[in-house]
């Protein structure tokens, strides 16, 4: 496990590697689910949002991309007798690329809404968590509340084109905002007392607890708490449609989906 102490050099690191690319352009990785299979399906994510997905090191000095959503990823092209391709793109790319065919489908703890569901198709939602507040430790006592963070010299932050940037917006009126593509990089202004806050999934905002000293998780609820993750994809694409419900529902009932989550938390940790 990386020690708390070097951890905020770690996310550091990570932010000099997401400036140094630009996230418009993609970064492709591939994995091999059958060696007989002959053909790929191509998945679209934004890999900077651990446990749904993230890049590490895979030991060989090779980066590859991780998390639940690639999981889910591989037993889709398994149904399918494919082998997996992974786009990474930054997330506000993610369903315009879809709409042009460039991705296949997208998995990427994206919500459905009304808005998203005029220009793609939603699967049944694989996992559900609830949104929260990432923000200082010692600012516990103080931030109790929406409205105690919503003050004109208060900063709240929030990933660029996510149900979280909606949030923020609908439910932040005085408070400033700030939206942008990576989240390691919201956090990085988090503890550099840049932003105050930081909206985000909770299995998301509990891995940086986890591993970066002073960070805690406010003591209430951003939206609604039946927000849940979905996989996008094109429209009126139903075959695909069909085949990754009935992939979801079979990791559901199976346990599998609970396990993918647990497991991939504990890498995280």
């Amino acid at each position: 496990m990386i020690k708390k102490s070097i951890v905020l050099t770690v996310l550091l690191s990570l932010v000099a590697l997401l400036i140094g690319c630009d996230m418009g352009s993609s970064n492709t990785f591939t994995f091999v689910i059958d060696e007989s299979y002959d053909s790929y399906i191509t998945m679209g994510t934004s890999a900077d949002y651990a446990p749904y997905e993230w890049l590490i090191n895979d030991g060989n000095n090779n980066q590859t991309v991780v998390g639940i959503d690639i999981e889910i990823a591989k037993e889709i092209a398994k149904a399918l007798g494919k082998n997996l391709k992974v786009i990474n793109k930054g997330f506000d790319f993610l369903l315009e690329d879809l709409k042009n065919g460039k991705v296949d489908f997208v998995i990427s703890a994206m919500t459905p809404t009304e808005e998203r569901a005029k220009i793609v198709d939603f699967s049944d939602v694989y996992y559900m968590a609830t949104q929260v507040m990432l923000i200082k430790e010692a600012d516990l006592a103080t931030y109790t509340s929406i409205e105690s963070l919503d003050k004109s010299n208060i900063r709240i932050g929030a990933q660029l084109g996510s149900i979280q940037q909606d949030y923020v917006e609908d439910l932040f009126l005085k408070a400033q905002k700030q939206f942008i593509q990576a989240v390691p990089n919201l956090v990085m202004g988090l503890t550099e007392n840049q932003l105050s806050g930081v909206v985000l999934e909770k299995p998301v905002a509990q891995g940086y607890v986890n591993n970066v000293s002073g960070l805690a998780i406010a003591e209430f609820l951003i939206g609604n708490p039946e927000d849940g993750s979905a996989v996008a994809v094109k429209k009126g694409d139903v075959v695909l449609l069909n085949l990754i419900n009935d992939v979801i529902d079979e990791l559901i009932s199976s346990g599998k989906m609970d396990q993918f989550v647990a497991d991939n938390v504990l890498l995280n940790s």
